[in-house]
Order: structure tokens, then C-alpha cells, then sequence
């Protein structure tokens, strides 16, 4: 039987991942859809192991040869042609200015050197909105500011601090997908890597999807509706119930979450609550969700990164301007 081709879907977070996890890729005729965890499993089988291992420790200390053994007797069982391996970790973790991301392409090359990699970027703006809602969810209550290490004044951005006790924070100039695309590219080949924007899947799923599949050789696949919203941020009431509560020192909220689990969070219960009551409560509250970010940090954000999504653009084939990258 012939290997089964690996197609590597990297991330990033806050790009639909989470819908195209549950709602896409385990409907995918002749593939074998893989999704590792960042948590490990019972039935965890190589792939995940070996990529929760990517994740979690010291490359150096990984041994690739006992998992190039062990996943290639499991390929050997797959009767799909394609394994579709899903994680947005394997890009970097967001509250750690993807700094993950070299050695995770690194270590994922060395055994799956012919594998074709996914890409889907979103707008700067938008992207540092949706991560920094994210973290509120993860119990943090850094501001903004404080994430992006930038001056509300000024509308300048500081380094990444990677101190301890600096809490979860970026880059603001290492958004830069171009530097992300052009790294897969080098690393996999120019026409191994299919890098598409968020945005696009927002304003033609099918478009989106169809794309993907011819990149992936995947023929004729099912396009679902995307009417069903998951993983969405909290409204700007529950956000500003997680900003006060996260200051709770960590280790408390986390004994708290272990023992009662996060769906018991106060803005998670507030929020349920207040779908409940839907036109009762003012939709100041209620309506939309949270927004975080001030327009003129977003602006110089964007002001930042206009050239580099610019050549994104060009090599990808996408007019990124008609979606405000620049």
C-alpha cells in the first residue's frame, strides 16, 4: 500500500480552527483526520504523542527516531490516502509571541519531510482582538497594552517580554505572516504551502474550503454551513466581569478551575445567563461581542506590518487590500 499523503494544518489561533476541527475535517471523504491535544489522552496514538512532545519538551530531549518508527508502522495501517493533521499550537503559542514556531516546524520536518502545510493568517487587527479575548477566557487580566507591550500614547510597541512574571505578551512586530509563510516555504518547498486569510473564509466559506481541497488534492468534499458559531469571545459585559475576576492570583483560580472546571468561570456563567434573558438586558451589554483593542493601536498595528502583507499578498495570490490588510 502506498504512504498516505500528511497535510499539516498549523494554525493560526483565532482563524476558524476550532470550526473547521468539529464541523469540517471529520466529515472529509478519504482522510484520516488526526487532532492532537494539548492534554494527553488514553488513546492517544504516535502522532499525537509525538506532537504533544513537540510541544511540551525540551527538543533535545525528543527522541525522533522512536517516533519516525512508531508512525510509520501506524501509517502503514491507514487505509485513507491522506492523514490531515490539525493543531493551531504547532504555529506557536500566541501568549508566548509564537516562539515555538522554528523548532516546531523543525522537529515536525524531520519526520514528515514531504508533507504539504496549511496556513490561514488573519488581519493583524483583528487577530490581536480575538487572541487577547482568548486569554481573558484563559484566566489572565493583563490590559491589552500590557499584551502588545505598547504605549497608548505613542502607539508604539516595545519587544516581547519573556520574563516569568511579565505575564502573557508579544512581539507586535513579529505579526508578521509573510515571515511565517516564507519560513514554511523554505522549510517544506514554495509549492508545499498554501497560505490563505481568515477573512476569506468569513466572506465565502465555499471559495475558502475549495481552495483548500484542489491544494490538498482532495477532489470533490462536502462544503457545511458555517451558521454555527463555536468558541466565540464573551460580550463586553462577561469581558469586564473576566478582567476583575482574573486578578485572583493564579494559583487559586487555578485549584478553583480544577476542581469545578471552566465552565463555572463567573463571565462564562454571566454570559450564559444573559442569552437566557436576551431583550431584557440593554444590547450595550449584550449585543456583539467585546472589542478590546483602541482603533488607533489598531491602525498603527496595521501601519506596521503594510508591507510585509503586501508581499504576502503577491506570493499567495490573494488581494488582501480588499480585506484592510493594508
Amino acid at each position: 500500500m502506498m504512504t498516505p499523503q500528511i497535510i499539516l494544518h498549523v494554525g493560526l489561533h483565532k482563524t476558524g480552527t476550532t470550526f473547521l476541527q468539529e464541523q469540517v475535517f471529520p466529515a472529509l471523504a478519504g482522510v484520516r483526520f488526526v487532532h492532537p491535544l494539548h492534554v494527553q489522552r488514553p488513546d492517544d496514538g504516535p502522532i499525537e504523542r509525538f506532537v504533544f512532545e513537540i510541544l511540551f519538551r525540551n527538543p533535545a530531549c525528543i527522541d525522533l527516531d522512536r517516533h519516525r518508527e512508531a508512525i510509520a508502522a501506524w501509517l502503514a495501517t491507514v487505509t485513507e490516502p491522506t492523514v490531515l493533521i490539525s493543531s493551531e499550537a504547532i504555529v506557536g503559542w500566541p501568549f508566548e509571541n509564537h516562539s515555538n514556531l522554528a523548532t516546531n516546524a523543525e522537529l515536525l520536518a524531520a519526520v514528515f519531510p514531504e508533507a504539504k502545510i496549511w496556513l490561514v493568517v488573519r488581519r493583524q487587527d483583528k487577530w490581536v482582538d480575538s487572541a487577547y479575548a482568548q486569554l481573558l477566557k484563559a484566566g489572565f487580566s493583563p490590559s491589552i497594552e500590557r499584551y502588545l507591550n505598547a504605549d497608548g500614547d505613542t502607539h508604539q510597541f516595545g519587544r516581547y517580554n519573556h520574563s516569568v512574571y511579565n505575564g502573557p505578551n508579544l512581539d507586535a512586530h513579529d505579526l508578521d505572516w509573510n515571515r511565517f509563510d516564507l519560513h514554511y516555504r523554505g522549510r517544506w518547498g514554495h509549492d508545499a504551502v498554501l497560505t490563505l486569510p481568515f477573512e476569506l473564509f468569513t466572506a465565502d466559506s465555499e471559495d475558502f474550503l475549495r481552495r483548500f481541497y484542489s491544494f490538498a488534492a482532495l477532489g470533490e468534499q462536502p462544503v457545511p454551513s458555517t451558521e454555527a458559531r463555536v468558541n466565540e469571545r464573551w460580550s463586553p459585559l462577561a469581558a469586564g466581569v473576566a478582567k476583575l475576576v482574573n486578578r485572583v492570583p493564579m494559583p487559586v483560580k487555578r485549584a478553583i478551575r480544577d476542581r469545578v472546571g471552566a465552565s463555572w468561570h463567573p463571565a462564562a456563567v454571566l454570559e450564559r445567563g444573559l442569552a437566557r434573558l436576551g431583550p431584557v438586558v440593554p444590547n450595550s451589554l449584550t449585543r456583539g461581542r467585546a472589542r478590546h483593542l483602541s482603533p488607533e493601536l489598531g491602525a498603527a498595528l496595521l501601519r506596521l506590518h503594510r508591507w510585509s502583507n503586501q508581499a504576502l499578498a503577491a506570493r499567495i495570490g490573494v488581494e488582501l487590500d480588499g480585506f484592510g490588510y493594508y
